[in-house]
């Protein structure tokens, strides 16, 4: 009894016995035969209890085999499936264990498709076995014939004859099947082999006969066809049987030795002499599988078992996965922990750098009140569609140049009209005098930038005439400008003051009381596309 969990176990049914080995990686670890009777359907159902969640392949062996050779249109998919189904109900309405298999296409211009359909005409000596399988719930893969595991065989021995009839002894009896182009045809069983050594020969020679001549009958040979007949033994016991048909009948014979094959196979040669079809469950435990007979009632466990497994392998994937993915998010969560303990540390750098900087800064008389309002004062000059960024830049060029003078007003306009009142709180202009300096544009319809500006002499000391002077040069420093259209002195700074000193004395107390030396001018500057033709007299 084989008491280790295998990988696969492979059954192989006769109408006298079952034989069951055990694999585990492409290995034989062991095999057991049980009869066909109640005491080894038995001890096989107490056999199977050890291997409930193993994979069965079960292969038969049988007499009673039927191969039929047809071509079907060529279809795909659904049709295909309907396709088969109704041929194999017009071969084999009735038989459970059934099959197509695929031999090629075919090269005519309809380019159909060949099947070879293969059926069991009698599983009897099946049934016993498949009824304990069911019974304990084993997983059954499949049930699959030898014949085809024996194609299988003939690949790997690279056979390259086109007609070839191999013939193995099995414990079944000799089996001879018929392969065209290394594809199966047909395969016959038959039981009774002589065992006297001097009848073998003979045997060989009918029974051969008997299959070419059936071949002949179905058309799939001629009486002209060259058969090559294949002997195959584990101990080259058929070398004498194959030379003597060679040279007594004229066939065309080859013997092969298994032995050196099933070394690379890690077969016991042994093991194999006693039980032959061992060779052929070796290929199926390889992973050489064959078209199966069985119908989807007797594999569904097999089925159910593959989906729990499938979805033990998924689960097991996704938890694997879901590690990986926390393992990979922690150390992430590590690293910006790290990076935020950096970045905290630059910033408090950063911090201490701004604060060293900030202790100088401003480096300008301008207090911060001052700044302040420059920079609100430009952000809302920013929102108007008109900037009066150009009148500011002309103006502060010529404030450069005359630093005496400081600006206290402007009133900055876009408008076609030289005359625009101006509501000053420092210097108020009679009406009259804006009418009687009326400025003349060259169209009326442009705008132009116009602006009042409201000044003073800083640091004034009742010097009236320097102060008048200063004024000159501030306003010629404005009509050097090539953006400058007009400069015009609205209000010059006099003093009105009785106690003032008509020659202009700097020493002058009661002139020091006077009130600061305020001026006030228009500035219009030249439109973008023509200019101002009028000019100060």
């Amino acid at each position: 009894m084989i008491n280790s969990r295998p990988t696969k176990l492979v059954l192989c049914a006769t109408s006298q016995s079952l034989l069951a080995g055990l694999w585990r990686a492409g290995k034989l670890q062991g095999s057991q035969v049980f009869n066909n009777d109640e005491t080894g359907h038995a001890a096989f159902a107490n056999f199977l209890q050890q291997y409930l969640t193993t994979p069965v392949y079960l292969m038969a062996d049988a007499v009673e085999e039927d191969y039929r050779l047809e071509s079907v249109p060529h279809t795909s998919g659904a049709a295909k499936t309907e396709l088969i189904t109704r041929k194999l109900n017009q071969f084999y309405r009735g038989l459970e264990y059934r099959t197509a298999h695929f031999v090629n296409r075919e090269q005519d211009k309809r380019k159909d498709d060949k099947y070879l359909f293969v059926a069991l005409n009698n599983a009897e000596f099946l049934q016993e076995w498949v009824k304990v399988i069911q019974e304990v719930k084993v997983q059954l893969v499949g049930v699959y014939l030898l014949p085809m595991l024996s194609q299988v065989l003939v690949k790997q021995l690279k056979l390259p004859a086109p007609h070839i009839l191999l013939c193995e002894k099995l414990s079944s009896g000799l089996r001879q099947t018929y392969l065209h182009n290394g594809r199966l045809r047909m395969s016959r069983l038959v039981p009774n082999v002589p065992m006297a050594a001097n009848q073998l020969g003979y045997f060989y020679l009918v029974e051969t006969e008997k299959t070419r001549l059936y071949l002949i009958s179905q058309r799939f040979i001629t009486r002209e066809t060259p058969l090559n007949l294949v002997l195959a033994s584990i101990d080259g016991s058929t070398q004498k049987i194959s030379q003597g048909i060679s040279q007594e009948q004229g066939i065309e014979c080859t013997d092969i030795n298994l032995s050196q094959f099933a070394k690379t196979l890690n077969l016991p040669e042994k093991s194999l002499a006693q039980m032959p079809e061992l060779l052929h469950m070796q290929l199926l435990a390889n992973g050489h599988i064959v078209d199966n007979l069985a119908p989807e009632a007797l594999t569904k466990e097999y089925d159910f078992g593959k989906l729990k497994q499938n979805i033990k392998t998924a689960a097991v994937a996704a938890g694997a996965l879901g590690i990986v993915v926390a393992g990979a998010i922690f150390f992430q969560g590590i690293n910006y922990q790290s990076g935020f303990k950096d970045a905290t540390l630059d910033t408090a750098l950063q911090q201490r750098r701004y604060d060293e900087a900030a202790k100088n800064f401003p480096v300008t008389t301008i207090g911060a009140e001052d700044l302040r309002a420059a920079v609100e004062l430009d952000k809302a000059i920013a929102l108007y569609p008109k900037s009066p960024r150009l009148m500011m830049q002309v103006v502060s060029a010529a404030l450069e140049q005359t630093p005496e003078v400081q600006l206290d007003r402007i009133h900055w306009a876009l408008t076609s009209d030289g005359n625009v009142a101006d509501n000053d709180p420092l210097i108020t202009l009679p009406a009259t005098n804006l009418q009687n300096n009326a400025t003349p544009t060259a169209d009326a319809t442009k705008l132009y930038e116009l602006a009042y500006i409201t000044a003073e002499i800083s640091n004034f000391a009742g010097d009236y005439r320097s102060a008048l002077n200063t004024v000159h040069q501030f306003v010629e420093k404005l009509k050097e400008n090539q953006q400058v259209a007009l400069v015009e002195v609205l209000q010059e700074p006099v003093n009105v003051s009785s106690f003032v000193n008509l020659q202009g004395s700097t020493t002058d107390e009661q002139a020091k009381q006077t009130q600061p030396a305020l001026f006030k001018l228009k500035v219009i500057l030249k439109a973008p596309d023509a200019q101002v033709v009028a000019e100060v007299k």
